[in-house]
């Protein structure tokens, strides 16, 4: 029981990961150590490159897409790659810096994501939405981590830093509010109405797009003074959409970047902490059962002995009385 208690907590904390992480806030060393150990790390050769808007404005969001070519992956072809604004290890994710993740390739809100590529694929680009804080420059960097063709965990980072310069939105531009974050999962089937929050926009139109790539509008209704509403179908199985708006006004029209928002089946939330003690749980109820049949068959068999019930029937059938019985018991002792 003791070797199995121990087994339970450690098999969380030191056996790799190749089946993934899944998607999460990460910083970089998670990627030279999360699936394996950093010692025995190997470079990738995958080549990472960082692309934006070459205007980007303060409060508004943007798109930064990492593309990464020469991809050798090992059987499961999954990837997990890393939006960073840092290359220490620690506080370097888009938050650190200011900024905003509103949205992921995977329909979250996550630094860290992972893909898995298509057999024979070798590039992939994918794409975050962001919103800037403050004023400035900042410098991104991207990474990725997979397993090789041995199963050997690879690891790599873009060769340079891309820069970014945050400038001051333009008078009466029309945007998206500023306190507007755009969701990124809703339930099966049932239409999804977004509402949109805006300034200095007197219009809106507003399209939309699956996984075939194929673009088509919704209708856009006006709710009040910069509120609209959208509505989306239902989609009937777990997918991805993506949407974006066109907003017009007195300044010069804006196209916000695209959205995506998941659909998925709902589940259950499970912490690492109910595993465990579900596990202990179970472990006790097993060693109760044992212990509990062990007292009873030790003890069946210690009674056994003094059982004089088959002999007393053996004599009875040779005609023997229960009295002779009880003599000869007797004479044996005199």
């Amino acid at each position: 029981m003791l070797l199995l208690s121990l087994l339970l907590l450690c098999s969380a904390f030191g056996a790799a990961e190749p089946g993934g992480n899944g998607d999460s806030i990460q910083n970089m060393q998670c990627g030279g150590a999360c699936h394996g150990d950093a010692s025995i790390n190997e470079t990738s050769g995958a080549l990472l490159s960082l692309s934006s808007p070459a205007t980007i404005y303060v409060g508004i969001p943007t798109t930064l897409t990492l593309t990464a070519d020469n991809l050798d992956t090992s059987a499961t072809r999954l990837v997990g790659l890393f939006l960073l604004t840092d290359m220490t290890g620690h506080s370097d994710t888009p938050q650190d810096a200011g900024w905003e993740i509103l949205s992921d390739a995977n329909g979250g809100a996550m630094n860290y994501i992972e893909q898995t590529l298509d057999p024979g694929q070798k590039e992939i680009n994918i794409s975050w939405v962001l919103r800037a804080s403050t004023l400035g420059s900042t410098t991104f960097y991207a990474a990725i981590h997979h397993g090789g063709g041995d199963s050997s965990p690879f690891f790599g980072t873009t060769v340079s830093g891309f820069e970014v310069t945050v400038q001051p939105v333009p008078e009466n531009l029309p945007r998206l509010a500023a306190d507007f974050t755009p969701p990124t999962l809703r339930t099966l089937d049932a239409s999804t109405e977004l509402v949109i929050e805006t300034q200095f926009t007197d219009s809106m139109q507003f399209e939309w797009k699956s996984e075939d790539g194929l673009i088509m509008n919704a209708i856009v209704n006006s709710t009040g003074d910069n509120s609209w509403t959208a509505t989306i179908p239902a989609a009937l199985q777990p997918t991805t959409v993506q949407w974006r708006v066109l907003l017009i006004g007195e300044g010069p029209e804006q196209t916000t970047p695209w959205f995506t928002l998941a659909a998925e089946e709902g589940s259950w939330e499970v912490t690492e902490n109910a595993v465990y003690l579900q596990a202990f749980a179970l472990l006790f109820m097993t060693a109760g059962i044992v212990l509990a049949l062990q007292t009873r068959f030790s003890s069946d068999s210690s009674l056994a002995k003094y059982d004089e019930t088959p002999p007393v029937i053996e004599n009875i059938a040779l005609g023997k009385s229960p009295v002779d019985l009880a003599e000869n018991h007797g004479g044996g002792q005199a």
